[in-house]
């Protein structure tokens, strides 16, 4: 005898079922709900792998199933902060940092964290073996090589939570870490996942030529890529913002499980005119899975909130910022509604 639990469907057996016998007709898959509505994300960087879900999702339609356009903002050198998007609604979601976030909301913006893009930060510090910065103390007195001025934030947040003395001299830089092979520094502020690939590809290896030490592991624990909109945005647009939500998260999931496909369509794609490296798109794509997934149980985009009152606040605090209270600042419901309807 059948009962109502025999006919639960989730929504992907849904679209795995019905849309396959629509396609298997010719017709158009439905998006679900009774418009389209458009929802514009803002990026920190280049169309890169970085943001390999995302790509994912436009290309696999998960944003067309769920009645979503989705035009996006890339960032770059000469892009607009996404901050300043976000703030003159030229994005409604947007991918940024904290202590940035916060100096945001200090002036005034009623911004909202709804998740964060990584289960680990990949921010780190990039050094040789013959002068490496493994701990805070190694910090003290180092030239740093960084392309943002306002990263000084971050050094403070690491030595003052340390207590030690904000001794350190930053040098303006570029994107590459060739300055560090020159000499012009003694550490370089990287991403985990992007330039220690150019060190291996000059036959450097990781642990006996370079180091590369998380902030996290410096104590710096402080979630990276939150994804941020607008408290007012998030008040009148929720059905959007949980639709938007599942598609990032099936874009992600699929991208995780079959991770050469986000570097080439990026190639082929959607950084296609940027001159990006097939091969290092997928070395980048190989070391970033670990930071967004470090355990089998993570679930992409939800985090402990207690993180917030607990090192994310200690790293505010030592930098002179202020924290507004998490209930206000922190709405991690879309998310899990989003997953609670895939």
């Amino acid at each position: 005898m059948a009962t109502n639990r025999d006919f639960s469907l989730t929504r992907r057996q849904l679209i795995a079922g019905g849309g396959a016998a629509l396609l298997a007709a010719g017709l158009p898959l439905p998006a679900f709900g009774q418009s389209t509505a458009s929802i514009t994300t803002a990026f920190g960087w280049i169309s890169n792998v970085e943001y390999a879900g995302f790509w994912t999702a436009l290309e696999q339609g998960y944003f067309a199933e769920e009645g979503l356009d989705a035009p996006y903002l890339a960032g770059g050198p000469n892009a607009p902060d996404v901050l300043v998007s976000l703030a003159a609604d030229a994005a409604n979601v947007g991918f940024v940092n904290w202590i940035p976030l916060l100096d945001a909301i200090e002036k005034g913006n009623d911004f909202q964290v709804l998740g964060s893009g990584w289960a680990k930060s990949p921010s780190a510090l990039l050094s040789l073996a013959a002068n490496p910065v493994r701990t805070p103390q190694d910090l003290v007195g180092k030239r740093i090589l960084a392309q943002n001025p306002s990263d000084t934030t971050m050094f403070d947040a690491v030595l003052a939570k340390a207590g030690l003395p904000l001794d350190y001299e930053v040098i303006p830089t570029g994107f590459s870490p060739e300055p560090l092979l020159a000499g012009d520094g003694d550490v370089y502020l990287c991403f985990a996942t992007n330039q220690p690939i150019t060190l291996e590809n000059l036959g450097m290896v990781e642990g006996q030529d370079f180091f590369v030490t998380l902030f996290d592991d410096l104590g710096f624990v402080v979630k990276a890529s939150l994804m941020v909109a607008k408290k007012s945005y998030v008040a009148e647009n929720r059905e959007t913002l949980v639709k938007y939500a599942r598609s990032m998260i099936r874009g992600w999931e699929y991208a995780i499980a079959n991770p050469t496909y986000a570097p080439q369509i990026v190639i082929d794609k959607y950084g296609a005119d940027l001159g990006l490296d097939i091969g290092q798109q997928q070395r980048q794509m190989e070391l970033q899975i670990p930071l967004l997934k470090p355990t089998p149980d993570t679930r992409l985009y939800l985090f402990d909130g207690s993180l917030i009152e607990g090192p994310m606040t200690e790293a505010a605090v030592a930098t002179g910022r202020t924290v507004p209270p998490v209930a206000d600042l922190l709405d991690l419901s879309i998310v899990e509604e989003a997953y609670a309807t895939l």
